[in-house]
């Protein structure tokens, strides 16, 4: 089978959505964040922004550039705001995952 039908059939039948889309690039931010690679981390954040829907996305304002250490965390609050956002305000449907535990 040709390599192009192939990955359209794969991408249609997964039904690949804006959820999923808004979850890789949300891991792509956690993962430049959590290796302390502060450009990509608020590139990455940046890159959020296109992706969201269009009232969440103008309810912020992107920031500028600033990898001081003031900079970055205000990044990380803007990304935490946008985090909540989207949980408590939009009618998305994320993937629930349920982690068992045992006594």
């Amino acid at each position: 089978m040709d390599e192009g039908l192939q990955y359209n059939e794969e991408t249609f039948r997964k039904g690949l959505n804006r959820e999923d889309t808004l979850e890789g690039q949300i891991r792509n931010i956690v993962f430049f964040y959590s290796r302390m690679k502060w450009h990509e981390f608020e590139y990455s954040l940046k890159a959020l922004f296109p992706l969201l829907p269009s009232p969440v996305r103008e309810h912020f304002e992107i920031l500028k550039h600033d990898v001081s250490v003031t900079g970055v965390e205000k990044h990380f609050k803007q990304f935490m705001e946008v985090q909540s956002f989207l949980e408590s305000d939009t009618n998305m449907v994320w993937k629930k995952r349920f982690i068992k535990t045992y006594e």
